[in-house]
């Protein structure tokens, strides 16, 4: 925009006042450096009055319109005020070259409430009233092309805020040598005549040593007592869903059986993270569990109900004398110095388990990645 922009008025013919009102506000306008034109500055122009007022227009860097009700009538009018008719006709089509993205067309007006009669082609323009000191100041410093808030330059992006720091807290009952020494084959049943004494749950290793190896740590760490706060049994029972890879599969029995799910009793490891000194927010809890499935017994049913009847129950490994023998009662190795006492064991149906449950892992087809 240069020093001095060039405006030129268009406004309605009404009477003497209205034309003394434009007259003064345009001396006002150049009185202040605005290089504004209005037709009464012109008596006759050498190229007659159309081409003059379309010069105007198009030579102007901006034209403003002085809306009142004598214009908005006159501009929706084929037969009354042939001048303003003529300024319409090309206001009309700037707006149609501009794709009615233009600056040029500003709407303005003297009184309050006059803003009802801006043409609709401009109605969504910004306008000014400048019958008043502060519409004329906004309208003066717009012809400037000073914007009355200077837009700061860009400052520099904040930095992403840190990740918050997690503390490892690894918490497992599962020593994953002696577990793979071991090879834990599945689980066996034992029940006493009468309940005299509550059932145990044996579980059956290939290799006995290592197995009585876990056991024997297993024991130190109970210290006589519950092993509950470190160890968590859960059964998750059928049935699963019908596309659960257990269905598909023979050495699952097609679905017809349950998993036996081993780890950490993760409330009493969080509890003690955070009696170490770790805030809960800050621990990532860690832990490595086991599982078995076993097809379906009546044996499973029986342990079910004893546990639920609340008399508790022990665990114990259990190896077999001869592996290439059948498996009884005379082919099993047991040693009862070796039980742990146990509270509780948790049935959960697959159907329940949700991405939130540990155990929830042997749903996930270990055969596949």
């Amino acid at each position: 925009m240069n020093d001095n922009p060039k405006v030129f008025i268009s406004y309605s013919h009404q009477d003497a006042v209205y034309e003394n009102k434009v007259l003064e506000f345009t001396n006002k306008l150049r009185s202040e450096g605005i290089d504004a034109n209005v037709d009464l500055y012109e008596e006759a122009p050498s190229e007659g009055w159309p081409r003059w007022m379309e010069n105007q227009i198009r030579e102007s860097d901006y034209v403003l319109v002085l809306c009142s009700k004598s214009y908005y009538d006159k501009f929706y009018s084929d037969t009354k005020g042939k001048g303003v008719t003529w300024e319409v006709s090309i206001i009309y089509q700037c707006l149609y070259d501009t794709n009615a993205e233009t600056k040029k067309f500003i709407p303005a007006f003297f009184e309050a409430g006059e803003e009802q009669y801006i043409p609709t082609p401009i109605k969504s323009f910004t306008y000014y009233n400048v019958g008043t000191s502060e519409g004329y100041n906004k309208l003066y410093w717009r012809l400037r092309g000073v914007n009355k808030t200077e837009k700061p330059p860009l400052g520099k992006l904040r930095p992403l805020p840190e990740k918050q720091r997690k503390t490892m807290f690894f918490s497992t009952p599962i020593d994953y040598d002696k577990w793979n020494a071991a090879q834990w084959r599945g689980m066996l049943y034992l029940f006493f005549p009468n309940n005299e004494y509550p059932p145990i749950l044996g579980f059956l290793f290939h290799n006995y040593e290592a197995g009585k190896a876990i056991f024997e740590e297993w024991k130190k760490t109970a210290n006589g007592g519950y092993a509950d706060d470190f160890l968590k049994i859960d059964f998750i029972e059928p049935p699963f869903s019908k596309d659960c890879w257990v269905n598909k599969e023979k050495d699952r029995n097609y679905g017809n059986g349950y998993f036996v799910h081993l780890g950490a009793n993760i409330d009493a490891s969080a509890k003690r993270g955070i009696e170490s000194g770790i805030t809960q927010d800050e621990m990532l809890l860690a832990t490595i569990s086991r599982y078995q499935w076993m097809d379906e017994s009546k044996n499973r049913n029986i342990f079910k109900q004893l546990v639920k009847n609340g008399c508790g129950y022990e665990i114990m490994p259990v190896g077999i004398k001869n592996k290439s023998k059948p498996i009884s009662q005379e082919n099993l190795i047991l040693d009862d110095k070796l039980t742990i006492k146990m509270k509780e064991v948790c049935f959960t149906p697959a159907m329940s388990l949700t991405e939130n449950d540990i155990c929830g892992c042997v749903l996930n087809n270990p055969y596949i990645g």
